[in-house]
């Protein structure tokens, strides 16, 4: 087996809970903005995948903050729902409020885990399907920025691909922004599909299902 010299996660449903799946969510889900506001399940799924093809590929950018994208983000929900009337408890600053409610560590042991890899000289980097605030809050309120370096967090939204991509854009740019080949790379996702395209370009692949699980995926990768 080659070195491993990097470690890359996916952050909704490894590091940190799917605010898409709390919030909205899908149809099999109950909870989040749908019961509470008594909305229909179908069109709340249709409006959650949407806005998230609109902004899952839309970048911060000089004249356009991430907090400004967030705040269109509710805004366009909120038209949707209700057009410019909405109920008490339905406004732009009460979602965002609600977003924090549901920014949480998927296991409380997660930074030990970062902890322990940085410790053995790895590398840690992102790959992530994911918009620009919903990761600012992630990242932010659950102080996870100071595990890994700016230049090896890769997004959709900055990168303008999910990693459903025929063209594995973001595994090429995750590989990259960790500067080692595809193969010196661990790429860990909840969703078996993404763990198998990553594998299908060289990385090795772990399906996440609980932290126990990863640690010992990782340490039959690092240790074998």
């Amino acid at each position: 087996m080659g070195l491993i010299e990097a470690v890359i996660f996916d952050v909704g449903g490894v590091l940190a809970e799917d605010v898409w799946e709390h919030l909205l969510p899908c149809r099999k889900k109950s909870g989040g903005i749908r019961d509470q506001f008594g909305l229909d399940r179908d069109q709340v799924h249709k409006v959650g995948l949407l806005l998230w093809a609109a902004f899952a590929h839309t970048p911060e950018g000089q004249r356009t903050t991430w907090r400004e994208l967030e705040r269109r983000y509710w805004d366009l929900f909120i038209r949707f729902f209700w057009d410019r009337s909405p109920p008490q408890g339905a406004s732009i600053d009460d979602f965002i409020h609600m977003t924090d409610e549901y920014v949480r560590l998927v296991d409380p042991g997660i930074p030990a885990l970062l902890e322990g890899l940085q410790s053995r000289g790895l590398n840690l980097g992102v790959c992530s399907n994911n918009n620009e605030f919903w990761f600012r809050r992630q990242f932010g309120n659950l102080k996870l920025f100071s595990y890994f370096p700016p230049a090896g967090i890769v997004l959709s939204c900055r990168v303008g691909f999910s990693k459903s991509s025929a063209g594995y854009e973001m595994f090429d740019a995750a590989a990259s922004a960790m500067n080692v080949a595809h193969s010196s790379c661990i790429f860990v996702d909840d969703r078996k599909d993404n763990v198998e395209r990553a594998e299908a370009r060289g990385m090795k692949g772990i399906h996440f299902r609980g932290l126990s699980q990863l640690q010992e995926s990782l340490n039959g990768f690092l240790d074998g």
